[in-house]
């Protein structure tokens, strides 16, 4: 299944952009869209955002002058309508988009095409793209009845054909509904126990692990899509963390063979500064993972421990320490292995979702060892089409940390994003702040209205908002520290294209966390702390 965005009117006429897995569109003046209209006085800077998880796709006016016409109507836009303009009710700034749907700025007209892989209901059989099914031609001899195979709850059984959605309806995808999710979010030590004894005989592919044999202790906590328990693994007596994520979208078996090579990749990490992932598996919708355990704390619980910050002396080795782990990844050769035994490799594996509760400290002799942890899992959740980045709440990472590239660029993974995660979250250690200004009045006025913040929320906070230079925020801290950090948190609208994006941030800020870590150390170096 795909999404395409092909320009039917206006300078960009005859353009088409084709999205195969999970992506933003941002359409405006600003250099980075990506489509860009520097001379239209029509468009805004940053006039909408399209955010794409294929099948599903989704519209948001940016606050723009004029807003954004979906199929005639008008949804956003500061200045007020002209009499003959028909404005989505309520002050709405956003629309899920359907096949066919036409989008209008100015003189620029675009159609939005959702393309389904079309398979047999019956069967599971792919047929042609051409072909709306819902069953082939062998099956249609039999049965002409359903024009989309019902879909029902792998835990309760109910039908849920009207709640899963579009993506539901792709081959075999499996789907918890959201009765069971609510239960089982009231009571996630049952349901982990439930799970464990249910995974003992992986039935969709015998090759992923089984995790029978694990004693639940107790929950060590919990984010949006997870859970994270401590376990004992009854065969070795090593103590272990047991992390559940479920997809908020149907599952079907290319869901699980893309993610099961994604986790590939990762496990190939090996670095005392990297929590390590042991095994790995999936049973009735949830997926599991059996990870080294951290005896000690997040960075976000030892920052608030410390009274918001952490004075430069006590953060310098953690710093260090951590751009070490992240300089490792970054630098790593990997192998990876296709089912038809073809190999490939390359350098470097991206985080993406750097943040301070994914970097655990844990107790030494000496103080504290800091240990990155779910290095690549929010990609590889995304990669396989498990998240649903047009449903506010379901963003893979957490964009509080992110450059203004890893929305305009979503796709692209690069380590010179990592490192501006990196230092943003260096930023806050050392200054109890957030890099920009924006973000917390942000929240409040999503919860006001009683909503998840999405991506273009997001958006319009880093489009406003550059980092405030450091020492602004906190004036006794280094000159020479302060530097190194203020560089690696440059940002501009750097071009669409790949190669030129690379380019320009490689230029803008330090490349890879390697070169982030020497330019630091020298810099604390400087300073007199011992690093």
């Amino acid at each position: 299944m795909h999404v395409e965005v092909k320009v039917t009117a206006g300078p960009a006429k005859g353009q088409t952009f084709a999205f195969h897995k999970p992506d933003c569109f941002l359409f405006g003046r600003a250099a980075d869209a990506r489509i860009s209209l520097t001379r239209d006085p029509y468009v805004s800077r940053q006039h909408f955002l399209l955010e794409i998880s294929p099948p599903e796709c989704r519209v948001t006016d940016l606050d723009s002058k004029n807003g954004v016409f979906v199929n005639g109507i008008r949804y956003g836009g500061r200045r007020p309508p002209d009499p003959d303009v028909i404005q989505a009710p309520d002050g709405a700034k956003e629309a899920h988009l359907k096949n066919g749907d036409e989008l209008a700025v100015g003189d620029t007209m675009m159609t939005i095409f959702i393309k389904m892989n079309a398979r047999c209901s019956e069967c599971g059989k792919k047929m042609p793209d051409d072909k709306k099914g819902p069953i082939c031609r062998a099956c249609r001899e039999k049965q002409q009845q359903s024009s989309q195979r019902s879909v029902h709850c792998a835990y309760c059984d109910r039908d849920v054909t009207d709640e899963v959605g579009a993506r539901g309806h792709d081959g075999t995808g499996e789907y918890v509904c959201d009765l069971c999710q609510t239960r089982d979010a009231n009571n996630p030590m049952d349901l982990l126990k439930n799970l464990l004894r249910d995974a003992a005989v992986p039935k969709d592919f015998p090759d992923m692990p089984t995790f029978r044999g694990y004693r639940i202790e107790n929950e060590l906590g919990r984010g949006g899509m997870s859970v994270v328990y401590k376990a004992l693994e009854e065969e070795t007596g090593r103590i272990v963390a047991i992390k559940t994520m479920r997809p908020q979208v149907a599952v079907n078996e290319e869901n699980i063979r893309i993610f099961r090579r994604e986790i590939k990749i990762t496990r190939q990490l090996r670095h005392k500064n990297i929590v390590e992932i042991f095994k790995y598996g999936k049973s009735k919708g949830v997926f599991f993972f059996v990870l080294e355990l951290v005896d000690g704390m997040d960075l976000d619980v030892f920052i608030k421990s410390k009274g918001g910050r952490i004075e430069i002396e006590e953060a310098a080795p953690i710093m260090l320490d951590i751009l070490e782990g992240l300089a490792y990844a970054h630098r790593v050769k990997i192998k990876m292995k296709f089912v038809s035994g073809r190999e490939k490799r390359f350098t470097g594996i991206v985080h993406r979702d750097i943040k301070p509760q994914n970097i655990l400290l844990a107790r030494n002799e000496n103080g504290w060892t800091p240990k990155i942890v779910d290095f690549g899992l929010s990609k590889s959740f995304e990669s396989a089409g498990l998240t649903n980045m047009t449903v506010a709440g379901q963003v893979a990472g957490t964009p509080i940390y992110w450059p203004r590239e890893q929305i305009t660029h979503y796709k692209y993974l690069n380590p010179a994003t990592d490192v501006f995660s990196i230092a943003a979250v260096f930023y806050e250690m050392l200054t109890g702040s957030y890099v920009r200004e924006g973000f917390r009045e942000m929240f409040a006025q999503c919860q006001n209205n009683d909503r998840f913040p999405g991506i273009a929320d997001f958006m319009r906070i880093i489009s406003e908002n550059p980092p405030v230079p450091l020492c602004e925020r906190q004036k006794n801290i280094p000159e020479a520290v302060a530097a190194v950090i203020d560089r690696a948190l440059k940002e501009a609208e750097v071009p669409p294209d790949e190669a030129e994006m690379r380019s320009a941030l490689v230029k803008l800020r330090y490349p890879d966390a390697g070169i982030f870590r020497d330019e630091l150390a020298k810099a604390f170096k400087k300073a007199g702390l011992n690093g």
